[in-house]
């Protein structure tokens, strides 16, 4: 894996390797194509209408939209509750403070988050699902609506590759703009360090799951943030508000740690309020044995409403 996300995206095969006999699915009820292998909530002829899509060889004639046809002469036809696929929204932090340099030999957090990216937006291509993604920074900085095949995949690698913006970044407001726009009973996985206001944080994932969406927030720390290893007068920094002070670190580190606690538990409370599923990584974690451990749980406990 490459030292910076800027020089480019490196999975390591191993982890692609170990995912790639886990089927990802969503923890409740989900529209499937492949009704074999996702659940839905509708079954027979009576089905709900989702959106419209361009018509693809093999589709039946009745599902065309003639009206759309008179208006843009392209042929599009209607999709129902039975016939949508399985559809994950990745949702990555690219503000400043994911950007911060990584200890000497580790990935930085946004690096970090770019390769959990990668390897669940493979994952999923590999099950023939539909995966789109977010980069979000300041502003939304790239969207790719979820699709399926290789071409999209590189589109999406190499964005994680080199992902755009930065800022101080205003990741709940967001959340609610991706929500409005991902439909509904799709699967979203955000990538972020969470660290944002938690009512405003709860108060987005909760409108997420309003919308019938699976959320999944995988919270990332650089070690240095849970372990506070410093030992002289340090300068520290706001990476976004730029704000720095000095300080002796024998005697603000309990204080810190202590807001850190509980700064966690507050987050963790929203996502459990908003039957969000939750899981905290840091650089020098196993991605392998903790995506596959957190993945399999969703299979043990689908339809229960816990991560």
């Amino acid at each position: 894996m490459p030292p910076e996300t800027s020089k480019g995206l490196s999975i390591d095969p191993a982890l692609l390797q170990r995912l790639s006999d886990i089927e990802l699915r969503s923890r409740f009820l989900v529209r499937g194509l492949f009704n074999s292998r996702h659940r839905t909530s509708d079954f027979g002829s009576s089905t709900e209408f989702i959106e419209h899509r361009e018509y693809r060889w093999g589709d039946e004639l009745r599902n065309i939209d003639w009206r759309i046809f008179g208006r843009a002469d392209r042929f599009y036809v209607k999709v129902h509750e039975m016939e949508a696929d399985m559809r994950l929204h990745l949702i990555v932090d690219t503000s400043d403070s994911m950007r911060v340099a990584p200890a000497p030999g580790r990935l930085g957090k946004l690096n970090l988050a770019c390769v959990i990216a990668g390897a669940l937006a493979h994952m999923v291509i590999w099950q023939r699902d539909s995966v789109g993604l977010h980069a979000v920074g300041e502003r939304i900085g790239a969207s790719f609506p979820p699709r399926q095949g290789d071409m999209h995949l590189s589109q999406i690698m190499r964005c994680l590759g080199a992902p755009p913006g930065g800022g101080s970044g205003n990741l709940s407001l967001h959340l609610k703009d991706i929500a409005a726009r991902a439909g509904s009973r799709a699967m979203v996985f955000i990538m972020t360090d969470a660290l944002d206001d938690t009512a405003k944080l709860g108060e987005a994932l909760r409108i997420m799951r309003q919308r019938f969406l699976d959320v999944t927030l995988l919270r990332i720390f650089d070690r240095r943030e849970l372990d506070f290893p410093f030992d002289r007068m340090t300068e520290f920094r706001d990476p976004e508000s730029g704000a720095r002070t000095y300080a002796e670190p024998h005697l603000v580190r309990r204080s810190y740690l202590r807001a850190l606690d509980e700064h966690r538990r507050l987050v963790a409370e929203a996502c459990r309020k908003a039957e969000a599923g939750f899981m905290e990584i840091d650089d020098t974690s196993d991605l392998g044995e903790l995506l596959s451990l957190h993945l399999i749980s969703r299979l043990v406990n689908r339809g229960s409403g816990r991560c």
